[in-house]
């Protein structure tokens, strides 16, 4: 029996690394599996020899057949005999060849190589882990460019985000995945660790359905997505100043700009605007309240706002407003209109153009420097603006119908004469005449929607324009069919309303302004004939007197 054909165990140093002992009077071999038995280590001990070299016998073991030779040279072990003892323990069809080679080579070298890996398996391939996908924009990080028709872009419209509307899907939760099995060195099958199930953690405005897998949107808004959480906001919070990395905004709830916002930059909302900074020459734009520190439009800015506008300083900007406009200190060059009342606090409403369907109400009205100032109260904006459309296009009509028939007389003329280029001639009174017949259909149009159209009547209209400090010269003041220009400044407070018995504009008494102009005018309309009825009254007790 040769030296390893000795009896040998596996013995075990940890209950999933087996360790199988091969030992002769040579060295000691230690076969170690390791890594869940993907890995196959080798490590050896030299023992000292007890005769010299070349009297030690050398015995090389294959399988079951011994040869003795005379001992050349101290090898205690061939790769024949290490892949044996390999074979021996079932580690046939992942071994390294290479790293067996390696190992002896050493041996024979008379050094003790250093551990090594003789057999390797293959490794399993955990399950992927379940995740979820994302079918919306969340943030700014990620811009998408459009071109125009004329292939420009604008660097500002950067469409960052989603804008997320009830019903809409937002997300789909995938399972994990099965892993793949691996092999030990043995052969035998290692299995695979399968993937983590995602969990999706829902926040406000999020419905799951489907077994949990698909997430809606439940309102409209922006969506996050963070830790794990999705959930539908209808709040967006700039932390800064709007810059390109912002670009324009248009979002389906409510903005929070805690910086300024620089010249050409679009903010839109569904349900409110609130601008902490400056705001240079954008076109804002609101379904909600708008609040702003001030604005300075460079006759360029706009703001659009269907609810209430609070607002430091308006210095040339174009105001649409469906609701109050209440500004702290001053409205500069600026046309403003609202549906209900324009309220400046401090300062004074100076140049523009200002109209108000329930009243206007200022510190002072005008400049000293008599700059033009048009208050206008007790006027729905919407009609108005829609007359005065209809207005521009009639007159614009009228110009070109008469242009049109001005050049019609000389064609005429040149073709009962009988010139050359008669049929020139005809060609062009043809064209001409298409065009005035289409210029009549159209003021035919807008001249029956003039004489259709009323302006409609609010129970809040209030022609009337409250002064507390004083009002200016060069101010022109319209309150209902009155449009009056103040030639000699007045010291108020005061109240203005039309005078609808005798034409002109009261100057009053100052009176809040919810105390509609209409109720004034009818108490004083009642009192003078009052006092009428008491001269009369009067005046016949003296003639029954005297008779």
């Amino acid at each position: 029996m040769s030296d390893f054909d000795k009896p040998t165990s596996p013995r075990s140093e940890a209950e999933d690394n087996p360790t199988f002992v091969e030992e002769n009077d040579s060295f000691r071999l230690l076969l170690t599996l390791q890594n869940n038995k993907i890995e196959c280590l080798a490590e050896i001990k030299l023992f000292p020899p007890e005769k010299p070299a070349e009297e030690l016998p050398y015995k090389a073991t294959y399988k079951d057949n011994v040869v003795d030779e005379p001992l050349q040279s101290a090898v205690v072990l061939a790769p024949p005999d290490l892949l044996w003892l390999l074979q021996k323990h079932g580690i046939t069809k992942t071994i390294d060849y290479s790293a067996v080679y390696e190992f002896c080579a050493a041996l024979d070298l008379g050094m003790t190589p250093e551990p090594k890996i003789l057999a390797r398996g293959v490794d399993p391939v955990s399950g992927r882990d379940g995740w979820f996908e994302l079918l919306v924009k969340t943030s700014g990080d990620d811009a998408c460019f459009e071109e125009d028709e004329q292939g420009n872009v604008d660097l500002r419209n950067r469409h960052a985000y989603s804008e997320i509307e009830p019903g809409q899907k937002l997300g789909l939760v995938h399972p994990p995945q099965e892993g793949i099995a691996g092999i030990d060195v043995l052969g035998l099958s290692v299995p695979a660790l399968p993937g983590t199930p995602f969990v999706l953690t829902i926040g406000e405005g999020i419905r799951l359905k489907f077994d949990d897998r698909v997430a809606f949107a439940t309102k409209s808004g922006r969506a996050l997505f963070e830790k794990g959480k999705l959930s539908v906001v209808d709040l967006l919070v700039i932390p800064g100043n709007v810059d390109l990395d912002i670009g324009d905004i248009d979002f389906y709830g409510f903005v929070d700009i805690k910086g300024d916002v620089p010249d050409d930059f679009d903010i839109k909302a569904t349900k409110g605007i609130k601008i902490s900074g400056c705001v240079g020459a954008c076109r804002i734009e609101s379904g909600g309240t708008i609040e702003i520190t001030s604005m300075a439009g460079k006759r360029n800015g706009q703001i659009i706002c269907h609810g209430d506008l609070h607002a430091g300083y308006l210095n040339q900007v174009e105001v649409n407003c469906f609701g109050d406009v209440s500004v702290l200190n001053e409205i500069r060059n600026s046309v403003v209109k609202a549906t209900g009342q324009i309220m400046v606090e401090r300062g004074a409403i100076i140049g523009g153009r200002c109209i108000a369907m329930d009243g206007i109400e200022s510190k002072d009205l005008g400049t000293r420097s008599g700059l033009k100032t048009h208050v206008v109260a007790g006027v729905y904006f919407p009609d108005s603006d829609r007359f005065d459309y209809l207005r521009d296009q009639l007159k614009n009509l009228h110009q070109q119908i008469e242009s049109i028939n001005l050049a019609l007389g000389p064609l005429r003329a040149h073709l009962k004469r009988g010139n050359d280029n008669a049929a020139a001639a005809e060609t062009r009174l043809a064209i001409l005449n298409e065009q005035l017949d289409k210029l009549y259909a159209e003021k035919n149009n807008f001249t029956a929607e003039m004489k259709a159209s009323k302006p409609q009547v609010f129970s809040s209209m209030n022609p009337k324009i409250n002064v507390r400090g004083v009002l200016k010269e060069g101010v022109i003041l319209t309150l209902g069919l009155t449009i009056e220009e103040i030639k000699i400044g007045r010291t108020g407070p005061m109240s203005i309303i039309e005078n609808t018995r005798d034409g002109g504009l009261r100057y009053l008494g100052l009176t809040p302004m919810p105390v509609k102009a209409i109720v004034i005018e009818e108490e004083i309309i009642a009192a003078g004939e009052a006092a009428s009825d008491f001269v009369e009254d009067s005046d016949s007790e003296k003639t029954s007197g005297s008779q």
